[in-house]
């Protein structure tokens, strides 16, 4: 048998492989990272599980069958990811004050509407933080993310049925969390 051949295919796969992650860094890199750093709450922690989650992916690329489902593949590695984070580093103190607010462009103009929006930001980001993973999990996919109930239950491995009844239950609990804040009654 030749080698030459088999070299030659192996090659073109590797090629096509690394193109593969190229493309799926080029899209999901920035939103993986915002997930990571909304479950998390840490930018440098968040950055760390952002980079494993694509070391994972890279290293399990081969699993991804179908490109439709590629957005539930990388958050559900994210998701492992960030889960076991927060499991590793759960005694760890919570952000400080000065690094709570999650900085988000601002369409307006003058510096009250950016003291007031960066005021906040830092409580919704609070309230956010306060609440169960799994809770925040589903939140952030579904609103921030846009994710279906369907592509939810996906990523978290669940019913759509037990997404919607989560998504209910997460909503209420935060809603609880922004009174504490004093943003809602």
């Amino acid at each position: 048998m030749e080698l030459a051949p088999l070299m030659s295919l192996q090659q073109d796969r590797s090629d096509a492989q690394r193109a593969a992650f190229d493309r799926l860094i080029g899209e999901y890199q920035v939103p993986i990272f915002n997930y990571a750093l909304r479950m998390i709450g840490d930018a440098d922690r968040a950055a760390d599980v952002a980079q494993d989650t694509f070391i994972k992916a890279f290293r399990k690329l081969d699993t991804l069958t179908d490109a439709a489902s590629t957005r539930s593949w990388i958050y559900r590695i994210a998701t492992n990811t960030a889960i076991d984070e927060l499991r590793r580093r759960r005694h760890t103190a919570r952000m400080s004050e000065d690094e709570a607010h999650l900085e988000l462009a601002d369409d307006r103009a003058g510096p009250e509407a950016q003291v007031m929006d960066a005021l906040l930001d830092e409580r919704i980001g609070r309230a956010l933080l306060r609440l169960r993973p799994n809770h925040r999990q589903c939140l952030l996919l579904s609103d921030l993310e846009e994710m279906s109930a369907q592509q939810i239950a996906a990523v978290m491995e669940m019913r759509p049925g037990a997404v919607r009844v989560l998504l209910c239950r997460a909503r209420a609990e935060m809603r609880r969390q922004l009174a504490t804040e004093g943003l809602v009654r």
